[in-house]
């Protein structure tokens, strides 16, 4: 199932379309003007990353609720850390191994004088976190020079689906490896008035399974064998009929939701933090179960500062609107590797 996302009107105060009408997804990141998005994709090895860079240093923000988080130079992003600006993030396959794609990252940045001055330097900031995808084909993982291609492949139009930190992506793994769903990277934007936009990128990865929150349907999961086919609700099944490895740590594949919500709005680092918050929100309300003992969630924030102020409850509505609209697009888009099926392949229980 395909949503669209509903804009907010600046000449009326009649209450935003619920953008379910004629069944497209709209809007990418890279509508807030001066954001870019490159990728690296290894179709062969089943990984990637994905390079969101900021045309000018930007108050960054992070929300971390997965309990197995891997992240590279995170604790600068907090509130009481003393720098307020970023140059962009990593998002990237491959996990702990994977984080070195931000060197590459660096390198990029430092070759071209981009960064952020300090004593006296240009010093590029690129907090990076990562996705478990080595169970899918392979244990090789993106590297440094992964990382400097993303980001030399960095445009306002990309891909989604199974590219770039979505490459090894997978969900529903509850039911073991073989009765996965292809999982990907999607995107997603809102419009306020004219000229404030909020976008999301999200990585989707997940332990269960991804759920439409207007409806409540399933739109991907842990695959049903039995006669029709569908898919196993992956809340019920934690709850009624766990898997039996659950006693000695169950989730051999572990599995993590990651992104990136964007604004041209001004934001000071606490704001942009809460800004990422909605993120997780939003994956809450399309990620079931999220936020697990082997799930890493982490989203990261960006706010260019261009327009502002804006009341940051309406900036975080919106946040919610588009990341659950990237991550149904990250599933709508994918498409089969590694013999798991996408959601768009998978009919019937075949």
């Amino acid at each position: 199932m395909v949503i669209e996302t509903g804009c907010y009107s600046s000449t009326n105060n009649e209450s935003p379309d619920t953008g379910r009408s004629d069944g497209a997804i709209s809007g990418k990141i890279t509508d807030v003007p001066g954001i870019t998005v490159g990728h690296y994709t290894d179709i062969e090895h089943a990984t990637g990353c994905t390079a969101i860079l900021s045309e000018h240093a930007a108050t960054g923000g992070i929300d971390v609720r997965g309990a197995s988080p891997g992240s590279r130079e995170t604790e600068l992003l907090q509130p009481l850390a003393s720098g307020e600006l970023v140059n962009g993030y990593m998002l990237t396959g491959g996990s702990v191994w994977g984080l070195a794609t931000a060197d590459g990252a660096t390198r990029f940045m430092t070759e071209r004088k981009i960064g952020v001055q300090f004593a006296g330097k240009t010093v590029p900031l690129i907090p990076a976190t990562v996705i478990f995808d080595l169970a899918l084909k392979s244990d090789v993982c993106p590297g440094a020079d992964a990382g400097y291609m993303a980001c030399e492949a960095a445009d306002a139009d990309f891909e989604q689906g199974s590219v770039g930190a979505g490459t090894g992506a997978t969900l529903g793994t509850l039911k073991g490896p073989r009765r996965r769903i292809k999982g990907g990277i999607g995107t997603a934007s809102v419009r306020l008035d004219d000229d404030i936009v909020v976008g999301a990128l999200i990585v989707v990865n997940a332990v269960g399974g991804v759920v439409d929150p207007d409806t409540g349907m399933i739109v991907a999961g842990p695959r049903d064998k039995r006669i029709g086919g569908g898919y196993v609700d992956s809340v019920d099944l934690l709850i009624n009929d766990p898997p039996p490895n659950r006693q000695q740590g169950w989730d051999r594949n572990p599995h993590t939701v990651i992104g990136v919500v964007a604004t041209n709005a001004a934001m000071d680092k606490k704001g942009a933090s809460r800004l990422a918050g909605a993120g997780q929100d939003a994956i809450a309300l399309a990620v079931r179960p999220a936020h697990t003992e082997s799930d890493g969630d982490t989203v990261f924030a960006l706010a260019t500062g261009d327009y502002g102020p804006v009341h940051p409850d309406r900036l975080r509505a919106a946040a919610t609107r588009a990341v659950v609209n990237a991550i149904l697009s990250a599933v709508e888009q994918a498409t089969g590797l590694g013999g798991i099926p996408s959601a768009s392949e998978y009919l019937g229980g075949q």
